[in-house]
């Protein structure tokens, strides 16, 4: 059962049960007044009637012993009685009633002729079958003695009917009023229920991680307290969770960034044990194992340098930048790239002069094998023309091919993340993760990298190294 229901049905029971109440309550109360009512009239008459008839017996009428007497008792009764609703009865001292004003033959003797001959005033209510009857009794004092008695007996038949029409009338008007009741418990709990009903649905959607519902009241109640305490639940749960996106997003590109370098040293390595097998000159074997173990060497150091950042739980690059001869640098990476380039059949043109600049020596390295290595990959050239030049406060590396080249739409989005490049699907070859960190690692550097390409016509990269010292700062971890 919904708890739109339940509310309604406890609602319509506790209105009931007032309204049943409240019955209960009105009836007695007005029954019993009634009867106080009459009891109290009854008891006016009978001070009336007594001084009518102390006067009766001061006027030497009659005597008292006459006034409760079978010969002149009828007649006191019926003439107490004119014009009055209830019946008059006198009794002696003995019990007996010996005048009445009616015509009934109930003349024996009461309980409450005993308590009035007993100095007390007695109420008594009696039933028949077809009639109720409000008896009132006193004793009749004289000279400190009690020589009989008044009995009343009043009809309450009239007051039956007076309180039925009253329980009619309360029946009629409680109904009307629980309708209302109910009417208006429906609506209150139809206005409790909506908010809770929004709550529901958002919670629906919350299980399929759509934090966007939120629930709006606008009232000042608990109601309005779970509300905002589930918008700020929402709001909190979707901030963890893209925290946690982006964590885990950090640390794929992070892994997939040193995964990628991890190809380049043993792509020199598999490329120099290769050449080793082809030659028969010592020396070439010799300057062979050199590189060989230079790129291990390398290899380990970044292995190593990946098993650190884990330790310390930072997976941020880090740039060493130190004044150091470009050209060493770029003749060293062509010279370990040489296997590669003569298995693609590639001839290279190297135009190189010294030029000191502000570096991490590794990360640069790591920038020439990307871009290079690319050349190599995708672009289908045989000739790679590698020039270094010194401008006024910076030295420029331009890395040129002859290769297919590339449309606009391609070099615009070069260095924007795989995800974005539709077109470009990744391969066993490409991962689309080069060109980007190559950018970060220039940038890092002080330095920057541009490219160039007409399709048809080759591509030209740039890079640009400060002259000057700069400020290091980590790589984005993201």
């Amino acid at each position: 059962m919904k708890l739109r229901n339940k509310l309604f049905i406890q609602h319509t029971i506790t209105i009931i049960m007032l309204l049943a109440a409240m019955y209960v309550v009105v009836n007695y109360t007005l029954s019993k007044s009634m009867i106080e009512r009459d009891t109290q009239t009854l008891s006016q008459y009978y001070d009336l009637h007594r001084i009518e008839a102390l006067k009766i017996v001061n006027d030497k009428k009659i005597s008292i012993e006459q006034l409760f007497s079978g010969t002149y008792a009828p007649l006191i009764a019926s003439h107490l009685a004119a014009n009055s609703n209830f019946q008059v009865q006198l009794f002696d001292p003995e019990g007996t009633i010996i005048g009445d004003s009616g015509n009934r033959e109930d003349l024996v003797k009461r309980s409450d002729i005993d308590a009035a001959l007993a100095g007390q005033t007695a109420t008594v209510i009696t039933e028949g079958e077809n009639s109720k009857m409000l008896i009132y009794a006193s004793p009749f004092l004289y000279e400190g003695k009690i020589v009989g008695g008044f009995r009343y007996l009043l009809d309450l038949n009239k007051h039956e009917e007076t309180l039925s029409a009253m329980r009619t009338w309360f029946i009629g008007v409680a109904l009307g009023c629980l309708l209302v009741a109910l009417l208006a418990s429906y609506s209150f709990s139809f206005f409790i229920m909506q908010p809770l009903h929004a709550l529901q649905q958002a919670l629906k959607l919350v299980t399929v991680g759509d934090f966007s519902r939120k629930i709006t009241v606008r009232s000042q109640d608990e109601v309005r307290e779970l509300a905002d305490d589930f918008n700020r639940m929402s709001e909190a749960l979707q901030e963890h969770i893209e925290l946690l996106h982006y964590e885990q997003s950090k640390q794929k590109k992070f892994y997939d960034n040193v995964t990628h370098e991890l190809k380049t040293p043993l792509t020199s390595i598999i490329g120099f044990s290769d050449l080793i097998d082809k030659m028969e000159r010592i020396d070439d074997i010799r300057t062979c194992n050199v590189y060989i173990r230079k790129e291990s060497t390398r290899l380990l150091q970044m292995v190593e340098e990946l098993l650190q950042s884990s330790l310390k739980g930072d997976e941020a690059w880090r740039v060493q930048l130190e004044r150091t001869d470009l050209a060493a640098i770029l003749t060293d990476s062509l010279r370990i790239l040489e296997p590669t380039l003569h298995k693609s059949a590639i001839t290279t043109a190297v135009q190189v002069e010294p030029c000191e600049v502000y570096m991490d020596p590794k990360r640069t390295q790591q920038v020439l094998f990307n871009v290079i290595e690319n050349a190599i990959k995708h672009s289908g050239c045989t000739q790679l023309s590698v020039r270094l030049e010194q401008q006024e406060y910076r030295c420029l590396v331009r890395i040129t091919d002859n290769g297919k080249g590339m449309d606009e739409e391609e070099t615009r989005t070069l260095f924007h993340p795989s995800a974005e490049k539709a077109e470009r699907p990744v391969s066993a070859h490409s991962h689309g993760l080069g060109l980007l960190l190559c950018k970060q690692l220039m940038e890092l550097q002080g330095g920057d990298i541009t490219v160039h390409s007409r399709e048809g016509s080759g591509t030209e990269v740039i890079l640009s190294f400060q002259m000057e010292p700069v400020r290091p700062q980590g790589l984005l971890q993201n």
